[in-house]
């Protein structure tokens, strides 16, 4: 049972992988400039996603959270979901391509942990009272923010660094 369970994810896998590679409907999302928009906008939205549930709160945080889905949705489809197909539904220069930009992605969400730990680190030496002791309260919007600043990020980089570096449209 679980060889034909595995037999039908890998043909629809493939079947949706040749689907996608063939697919000329998102065609206007694949030129560069797009691509670069794209990229773009979900940089920014992973940005604005703490901000709008700090400031605004939760209803404004959920839609802000619907919207850069919907970018990050449509980055995918402009790099034909390069960064997540599977090694033998990519010819070379696509697992080349991809491979080059999980090696970047790492590092710039490396680079935004550190950055967040360091803003983190500081905060505490700062307004910290006591060396030893330091009482934090954090609100619920402010957790979410972070949650959902970091998940877009670790889900969008990938693709992000794809859209920015790629030069030729994804085939």
């Amino acid at each position: 049972m679980t060889t034909s369970r595995k037999g039908k994810n890998e043909q629809l896998v493939a079947e949706r992988a040749e689907r996608l590679m063939s697919d000329t409907k998102l065609q206007s999302l694949r030129s560069r400039p797009a691509r670069a928009a794209l990229g773009s906008a979900t940089a920014a939205a992973i940005v604005a996603l703490p901000v709008t549930w700090i400031v605004l709160g939760a209803i404004p945080g959920v839609v802000m959270v619907i919207a850069a889905a919907v970018v990050w949705w449509m980055l995918r489809m402009s790099v034909r979901l390069v960064a997540d197909l599977p090694e033998q539904y990519l010819d070379e220069r696509q697992a080349d391509l991809r491979n080059r930009s999980y090696v970047e992605s790492y590092r710039w969400f490396a680079g935004l942990v550190v950055l967040l730990c360091s803003a983190g680190l500081l905060a505490f030496i700062v307004l910290g009272e006591d060396p030893d002791t330091w009482k934090v309260a954090v609100s619920y919007n402010a957790v979410m923010g972070l949650f959902w600043m970091l998940e877009a990020a670790a889900l969008s980089i990938p693709s992000i660094v794809l859209a920015l570096r790629d030069r030729e449209p994804p085939r």
